[in-house]
């Protein structure tokens, strides 16, 4: 087993450790053992890579590679010469926010480790140690985490003196304490209530989260910093202000730095200091309760829900033989009930729902904020609507995985006539499930925006995005739906046909942009998509059996 240079640093403190009455040697191995299985865990930030694994990657030392270069730009913030109340209250703000998502997606399992207890106690080892490694492992990954994110900030605050370093190297020992019980507290809430499966679902949700942002933070900052003038910011303090945590721990930081000092800021500092410390205090109580909660984790049973009326009208519309609704119902059950499947769709739904807002925002004209609505109208920015699209090549893709692919034996022994059905129902399906809704929640805001005219836009560019979805399943391999397992993700034909549907994305945009100027073209283009989409629905999916890749 590989041995970690952090463990050295650690030794020199098993002293304190033996006093505490911990089995230091035994609390080195497990701490070994915990570090070698966190660096084959794959990032939240790396989940959309479908390379296979290579042999020794350390997968956790990647994602602090990313978040040090996005430290990398925090840090370079800081040399701005502004309002420091100002300044550092955002700093503190993203901070905050990084470490604290961060932490829930990809270092929950930290906390929320209940198989210490279950495997580890087992052996004979007493609770204490288990406790001590425990905490051990959350610090060590604080550590390096807040070395990734602040390490480069620690340097430039340098430039404003060696008491302004310290007090900031102070804050941020504080936030990551802070952080820390936040989360801990907040699962204590939500196992008090609920059940195991209800806290995966939070934490699958703050990974979404973390994924949309860690793109979209780069459409976001560059437009910033054209709308901001640096020079004129100033701070006007609000009573209200007490209630954001970042402000608390930048107002020591403006009064240190020759900002006038207010009651309010004193307040801050107040709550910078005490607020964390009670944190702790509460956890501590509450950590017996916290325990026993954690239980709750190895009840997996999810609630099924029955099939709503609504479900089986939509199924006997759409699929025109038992088979497809069979598929139909299957597909809709495996992507509403796997875990790992959701966690590698809904990040890039997600940010295939932002990228249309945002690439519609570039369209307004900033001398004329008082028109933003009136340029939009006037524009033919509704075509951006098509960088939903881009969303179909991922969706198509992961249908063939599964948590359960080994269960694909069913299409050997099934009785199934016509493997078109299967595919289908399964196609059906996941446009109900990832397209559709999502679209018509996207085309209600472009409906909004440029009014109702742009409907006839909407309905022409989902009839595109139909056929460029079957088009696409037309080129790639064809495997049994959800009959891979995940790790087995083919990251050259991912990208292959990636590159090759977006030139065939630039090019239906390039001719609803020209049809679009003649009002009959446009008519006679949506009732071709019609006929062209009937006519892949009928042929594109009769696939011989001999030709489906059943590995």
């Amino acid at each position: 087993m590989k041995e970690f240079k952090v463990l050295k640093i650690l030794d020199k403190l098993s002293g304190l450790y033996t006093k505490a009455g911990v089995d230091y040697d035994m609390l080195r191995i497990i701490i070994n053992t915990k570090l070698t299985m966190d660096g084959r865990r794959k990032a939240t930030v790396f989940n959309n890579d479908a390379n296979k694994k290579k042999k020794d990657s350390n997968e956790f030392y990647k994602a602090l590679l990313m978040y040090a270069f996005i430290g990398l730009f925090l840090g370079l913030t800081l040399i701005f010469d502004i309002n420091k109340m100002y300044l550092m209250s955002g700093f503190f703000s993203i901070i905050m926010f990084m470490i604290l998502t961060i932490f829930i997606s990809d270092f929950s399992y930290v906390i929320l480790d209940v198989r210490d207890k279950n495997i580890i106690s087992t052996k004979g080892i007493d609770n204490r140690t288990i406790n001590a490694s425990k905490i051990t492992h959350v610090f060590i990954y604080m550590t390096y985490l807040t070395l990734a994110l602040v390490g480069v900030s620690f340097i430039v605050s340098l430039k404003y003196g060696i008491i302004y370093f310290l007090l900031f190297f102070i804050e941020i020992i504080l936030i990551d304490i802070f952080m820390i019980i936040i989360t801990a507290l907040a699962y204590l809430l939500v196992l008090k209530f609920f059940d195991g499966e209800k806290l995966k679902d939070v934490i699958n949700f703050v990974q979404i989260g973390l994924s949309i942002f860690m793109v979209v933070i780069y459409q976001i900052v560059p437009r910033l910093f054209n709308i901001i003038d640096l020079s004129k910011i100033d701070y006007n303090e609000k009573i209200w202000h007490l209630l954001i945590p970042p402000m608390w721990f930048a107002a020591p930081l403006s009064i240190i730095s020759g900002e006038k000092i207010t009651g309010i800021k004193i307040i801050m500092i107040i709550l910078a200091l005490i607020v964390p410390i009670i944190s702790i205090s509460l956890y501590l109580k509450l950590t017996p309760t916290f325990e026993k909660n954690l239980q709750k984790l190895n009840n997996n049973e999810a609630n099924i829900k029955e099939k709503g009326k609504h479900l089986i009208k939509i199924n006997n519309l759409f699929c025109k033989d038992n088979t497809e609704r069979a598929f139909f119902n299957f597909s809709l059950g495996i992507m509403n009930s796997e875990r790992e499947f959701k966690l590698k769709i809904y990040p890039n739904l997600a940010l295939g729902m932002v990228l249309p807002i945002v690439f519609m925002i570039t369209g307004i004209d900033r001398n004329n904020p008082m028109g933003i609505f009136e340029s939009l109208r006037n524009s033919r920015q509704y075509l951006s609507i098509y960088a939903f699209a881009l969303v179909i090549p991922n969706i198509l893709i992961m249908i063939r995985y599964s948590e359960k692919y080994m269960g694909a034996w069913i299409y050997e022994i099934a009785p199934i006539k016509n493997i078109a059905s299967i595919f289908r129902g399964v196609i059906k399906g996941t446009i109900y499930k990832f397209i559709l809704t999502p679209y018509l929640l996207i085309s209600l805001i472009y409906i909004i925006v440029f009014g109702p005219k742009v409907i006839f836009h909407l309905i022409i560019a989902f009839l595109v995005m139909i056929s460029l979805m079957i088009l696409n399943f037309m080129i790639l391999k064809k495997y049994f739906p959800f009959s891979k397992k995940f790790e087995a993700t083919n990251g050259g034909e991912s990208m292959g046909a990636m590159i090759l549907y977006m030139f065939t994305v630039l090019i239906a945009l390039g001719i609803h942009f020209a049809v679009s100027n003649i009002k009959i073209a446009s008519y006679i283009y949506i009732v071709f998509l019609v006929i062209f989409n009937l006519l892949l629905w009928k042929y594109s999916f009769n696939i011989s059996k001999d030709k489906l890749i059943n590995k």
